[in-house]
């Protein structure tokens, strides 16, 4: 669950970033701070997710769940190159 939410709160670091280059560019942060902040939740919610697995199957895909957002969550501005629009 503390992975999850961790995932949860990188996520909603970038929406924020998003929402705030749409509708209010000046106080929007830039893609660095951004994936500074994202990884900051992403790393520590690899680290208790992984700390949770269990050795059974239903406990490996449950916390894959939260794993992998985490993952995704740190490999995202790599992935999507129009990220450009986000830097002051």
């Amino acid at each position: 669950m503390l992975s999850m939410t961790l995932a949860s709160l990188g996520w909603g670091a970038w929406w924020m970033a998003v929402a705030l280059a749409r509708f209010a560019p000046d106080y929007a942060p830039g893609v660095v701070l951004t994936q500074a902040i994202a990884d900051g939740f992403a790393i520590a919610g690899l680290l208790a997710g992984f700390f949770t697995l269990r050795a059974k199957l239903a406990w490996i895909l449950i916390t894959g769940v939260p794993i992998f957002a985490n993952l995704a969550l740190i490999v995202f501005p790599f992935l999507l190159p129009e990220l450009e629009w986000l830097s002051p």
